[in-house]
Formats: C-alpha cells, sequence, structure tokens
C-alpha cells in the first residue's frame, strides 16, 4: 500500500502553509518530526481530506484522491487532545466508528471487534466505565482503539503522546511499535520529540517551516544530516554549533585551535561545527582529543544525567551531557574535550552539511 504526495502545496491567502511537498508513504510506520508550526498537523490534515491542496494531487495505491471527501477516504486520525464521547461507556467509544461505517457490521461482530482492541491495549476490565473515570494514559488509550476500531487504510497518530506524563509517554510508545509491527495499512505518526522518531527508528520526515527537509531511516538522517536545520531537529538536547576559522589545515573550537582538514571545506575562511552534547567529555581520553574551555553558566541536574551549559571564550555557548549529578556553581571554568572525528561541519551561509562524524553513531 502506498499514499503518493505530488508536489502538495496549501496557501491560506497570504500565508503559505506548506510548500510543494513530495513524498511516498508505505505500509507500515512512517514517522513525520519536526518543531511546533512545521506543517505536520497541516500535512495529516490535508491527508485526511479536511483541508484541500492548493496545488498538488494525493494518491493512494495510484488513485487520484485529492478531491474524495473526508467521509470517502479510508482514513483514521487520533489527535494530540484526545477526544472520547463523555456520555458514552469505554466500549460505546471504541464502536461508535463501526456503528456509523456505510457497511454497518452485526452486532456481534462489532462486540468480537471491541473485545479484540480492549483486549490489546489492556482496556478489558475498563470497558464498562465513562470517559471520566478513566485516567489520562487510559483515555488516549481508548482514542487509539476507537481509530483502530474501523480497518482503514491510513492511521494518523498527530502527537498522540504529547499531552501525558514522561512515564505513560514511555509506556504507550512501546506498546504502539507493539501493536504496529505488523501493520498491514499505512500509519502516520507525528512527533515533535527527536528521541521518539530514533526510538521507533522507521523511514522518517523531517518537516521544517512547511517544507519537507530530508527523509529516510531515523538514525541515518541523524547520523548525517543534509543541512544544519535536520540536525537541529532531530537532536535533544541541541546539538551544538560554533564558528570555526579555517587556515591551512587548521581549525577552530571557541579558544582552541587544533590541525583539522577535510576536502569539502574547500576554500571557505569560516565555516560551523556541529557535535552533539554526549559527545564532548570532562577528561580526556586519547591524546587527540581537543581541549577547549568554558564557563559555567547553569548546571540542569536532571538526576542521572547533567547538562552543562557553558559560555566560550568567543561569547558563542555549547551543552556537556554528563552521566551522573555534576553541580557546579555559575561561572565556574571548566577543562573539556572532545574528538575531531565526532564533528559535523556545515556551510555557514547555506547552512548544507559539508561532512560527517567519520565513527560510529554521532
Amino acid at each position: 500500500m502506498t499514499l503518493e504526495l505530488r508536489n502538495v502545496s496549501l496557501s491560506d491567502r497570504t500565508d503559505d502553509l506548506l510548500y510543494d511537498i513530495s513524498a511516498t508513504f508505505h505500509t507500515g510506520m512512517n514517522v513525520l518530526v519536526g518543531p511546533t508550526l512545521s506543517g505536520k498537523t497541516t500535512l495529516m490534515r490535508l491527508i485526511a481530506g479536511l483541508v484541500p491542496p492548493t496545488e498538488g494531487q494525493i494518491l493512494l495505491n495510484g488513485t487520484d484522491i485529492t478531491k474524495t471527501t473526508v467521509r470517502d477516504r479510508s482514513v483514521s486520525f487520533v489527535y494530540q487532545q484526545f477526544i472520547n464521547y463523555p456520555a458514552m461507556s469505554v466500549f460505546d467509544n471504541i464502536a461508535s466508528p463501526l456503528k456509523v461505517s456505510k457497511d454497518k457490521p452485526s452486532k456481534e461482530a462489532i462486540a468480537e471487534r471491541v473485545e479484540e482492541l480492549a483486549e490489546l491495549l489492556g482496556l478489558t476490565p475498563l470497558l464498562t466505565r465513562k470517559p471520566s473515570q478513566l485516567s489520562g494514559g487510559q483515555q488516549q488509550r481508548v482514542a487509539i482503539a476507537r481509530a483502530l476500531s474501523r480497518k482503514a487504510d491510513i492511521l494518523l497518530l498527530d502527537e498522540p503522546l504529547a499531552n501525558l506524563d514522561y512515564k505513560l509517554r514511555e509506556q504507550l510508545r512501546d506498546e504502539l511499535q507493539r501493536i504496529f509491527a505488523d501493520a498491514d495499512n499505512i500509519v502516520m505518526y507525528s512527533t515533535a520529540e527527536p528521541a521518539e522518531a530514533l526510538d521507533f527508528g522507521v523511514k522518517t520526515f523531517v518537516l521544517s517551516k512547511g517544507r519537507l527537509v530530508q527523509e529516510g531511516p531515523a538514525l541515518d538522517l541523524y547520523q548525517h544530516p543534509d543541512t544544519v536545520e535536520v540536525a537541529k531537529v532531530l537532536s535533544d538536547p541541541p546539538i551544538n554549533l560554533v564558528t570555526s576559522t579555517h587556515e591551512g589545515a587548521q581549525a577552530s573550537f571557541g579558544d582552541a585551535t587544533f590541525t583539522f582538514d577535510h576536502p569539502s571545506i574547500g576554500d571557505r575562511k569560516t565555516y560551523q561545527l556541529g557535535i552533539h552534547p554526549h559527545r564532548i567529555r570532562m577528561e580526556r581520553s586519547h591524546e587527540t582529543e581537543v581541549e577547549f574551555h568554558g564557563s559555567v553558566q547553569l548546571a540542569e541536574v536532571t538526576g542521572s544525567i547533567t547538562f552543562l551549559h557553558l559560555e566560550l571564550p568567543t561569547g558563542e555557548y555549547a551543552v556537556i551531557e554528563l552521566d551522573g549529578a555534576f553541580p557546579m556553581d555559575p561561572d565556574t571554568s571548566v577543562t573539556a574535550y572532545f574528538d575531531p572525528q565526532d564533528l559535523h561541519g556545515f556551510d555557514a551561509d547555506s547552512g548544507e552539511a559539508l561532512f560527517a562524524p567519520t565513527r560510529g553513531s554521532a
């Protein structure tokens, strides 16, 4: 099964919301990742038929559905704000799409489908309850079960875990991976969280400012972003970016100057160096590592991880991710180290990637 977008754009009078998007989504899980206002929800609403594109075509298995009404599209939608019918029981909420479908199944078939989904999503003991009697995680499970009750060709999940607490997000994310591991329809899952995209590890589409900027397996995008924009979208905490001067085979990072050259740098006098926070260390483990210095602005201790926010002598900033708790007072001077093999390079003007780390995971 394939869903193809051909040069799809959406304009709202003076505002362009989506720009010339072409992409193909296949059977199974597909992830849309991007920050708030990147166009994820708008794209899903367009696929669902809630808004028509200004330009372009939408094809399902080769059939043009661009002008097909919402009712006639085989699409289910789960929103970020889980929506359940408050006056209905969990059973009736899950059954509701089946009861209004064109080819309404028998009562026995509806009950069988509801019980199947309730067991899958851990809702069996809750079928007689009303939504007001459920926790947030249970209500979102009901919303997901209702979307799954009618076997649609396309299932759209718009940041379905965003309003849940951390533990519930982790639990439901694991459950969703299990549920959709063998999906026979097209599942599109949107998120603003890079960790979710990387955790799912499936075909991922990066959106930014209404444009599709890169697609591919999530880990490949993280390790080899085409642009600094993609590197930012897929990094949490954000990738460190500093300006490097280039003279001969010398590069710079803050107050450090070190031997580094790459053919793609060419005759550029400056470019951006990027490095992920977990690739910077507080102790040198190899003589090839580069030493630089900074002043602590904030030590963000989250329990098992500390994020050290540093101001560099150049006035730029960098974050170090450390395992463990390391409280430090502001203005504490620190020395840190990184391996040049872990560096990304980006053109200072266009943001296009010049090079990526030469070893392992970035």
